[in-house]
């Protein structure tokens, strides 16, 4: 009985996650609205340790080198996508300092996608172009 409680959970949970991802990425505001935060909180939960997405400001790395700046939008059709196909989109984050989100114009996290390695000095650099940004 026990078990049959259980796979009906997970059953009813997977459907709820599926049901939100609709909702996401919708535009490219880099502050994420409640569900875009509740998704990636469930979808980056073994890579974030206690990072919480609420109300965080987003921005979205792509590219080999992680030289290119994505989109929240463009991330969201990636994992729709993958959905779709019962996979994963490559991703990770980088949780900023202090003073990585006064250099970046206040973002509070890095989410990457099909990155290989984002080094350091990449890292500088993409900071450095997300100030510049507007």
């Amino acid at each position: 009985m026990k078990t049959i409680i259980v796979i009906i959970l997970a059953l009813v949970s997977i459907e709820i996650i599926g049901q939100n991802l609709s909702e996401c990425g919708l535009d490219n505001n880099p502050v994420l609205t409640q569900v875009e935060s509740e998704y990636l909180n469930d979808y980056l939960a073994a890579q974030r340790n206690e990072f919480d997405f609420q109300d965080k400001k987003v921005i979205f790395i792509t590219g080999s080198s992680g030289s290119i700046i994505g989109t929240k939008v463009e991330y969201f059709e990636h994992i729709k996508r993958w959905n779709d196909k019962n996979a994963r989109v490559a991703t990770g984050i980088e949780v900023l300092t202090e003073k990585q989100k006064m250099e970046s114009n206040g973002f509070d996290v890095i989410i990457t996608y099909w990155v290989k390695v984002l080094t350091e000095k990449q890292k500088k650099k993409l900071l450095k172009q997300i100030k510049t940004m507007k």
